[in-house]
């Protein structure tokens, strides 16, 4: 019996953190993706959260500034590696390093409408956080 490799595409979503008492909001713009989508195949998830890293460094570069989260998709029919669905929802894949936090809804606005964050104060990167 021969394994077929499962295939995940990777899909980078504008999106930032907003402070709101106490706690964060994720806001993102599921329809709006920055630049092409990305695949790979990956029977791990060290694997598939490698091909997130590689992926989320060339979108930053292709985008410097903007603020984005990745999204996972797998193939229709493949399997997932054990672990992955509770490895996505924590943020143990890396998919949310590049989202980044600020304190109110109009400088989350700017950036997620692509105004780099550089031009917008009050913020942090979300590197290691999870919602």
């Amino acid at each position: 019996m021969e394994f077929i490799m499962p295939v995940f595409a990777l899909i980078a979503t504008p999106a930032v953190r907003i402070r709101s008492d106490g706690c964060t909001i994720l806001k993102a713009l599921p329809m709006e993706h920055l630049g092409a989508r990305g695949m790979t195949e990956a029977r791990t998830l060290a694997e598939i959260s490698t091909a997130v890293t590689l992926y989320g460094e060339r979108t930053a570069g292709a985008h410097p500034g903007r603020s984005f989260s990745i999204s996972v998709h797998i193939r229709r029919g493949d399997r997932k590696p054990r672990g992955f669905d509770a490895a996505y929802r924590t943020g143990a894949l890396g998919t949310d390093r590049w989202v980044l936090m600020v304190d109110n809804d109009a400088d989350g606005a700017r950036i997620l409408h692509g105004r780099s964050a550089a031009e917008t104060g009050n913020m942090a990167s979300c590197k290691g956080d999870v919602a």
